[in-house]
């Protein structure tokens, strides 16, 4: 009788790979290439795929107060994932009536962050700068505490 090890659960998997090579600081945040991040999700899971929401004709919403946002849906075998993010200018301040690039960029960052939801670089989002097989020197902050338990739970 052989034992077969019991597959990883896809959060098992992708939160697992270190993502610090490629990601990009701009100001107190740090990015994670979307390029990157979608190239090695489809490297692990080639089923995966994703899918950009569309509101009255457009690629973005805008609520009363004439702010835009952008949703995306990732799926990966059977869990499925949608974020939704403002779209924000350069400074990182909501944009109203934005331009083709702001929207790009924020869908881009949105499909990043909905990639990380299924586990590929989600400790980005939590604070950290390290991935769950490494260990923090500090202990996490409250805030980080707070985010990573947001995050887990999303996740779920």
């Amino acid at each position: 009788m052989t034992n077969k090890a019991k597959p990883k659960t896809v959060w098992e998997r992708l939160s697992q790979i270190d993502v610090n090579e490629h990601t990009e600081k701009k100001g107190n945040l740090t990015y994670l290439s979307w390029a990157w991040a979608w190239g090695t999700l489809k490297n692990e899971y080639p089923d995966a795929s994703f899918r950009k929401h569309w509101f009255d004709n457009l690629p973005y919403a805008i609520d009363e107060g004439g702010n835009a946002y952008v949703r995306v849906t990732v799926n990966v075998e059977d869990a499925e994932v949608t974020e939704t993010l403002p779209v924000l200018g350069g400074n990182n301040r909501p944009v109203k009536n934005p331009d083709s690039f702001a929207v790009n960029t924020s869908l881009q960052r949105c499909l990043a962050k909905a990639i990380a939801y299924h586990g590929l670089g989600h400790y980005i989002y939590a604070g950290e700068d390290l991935p769950a097989t490494e260990t923090r020197e500090e202990p996490l902050t409250d805030d980080e505490e707070e985010r990573a338990a947001i995050i887990e739970h999303d996740a779920g």
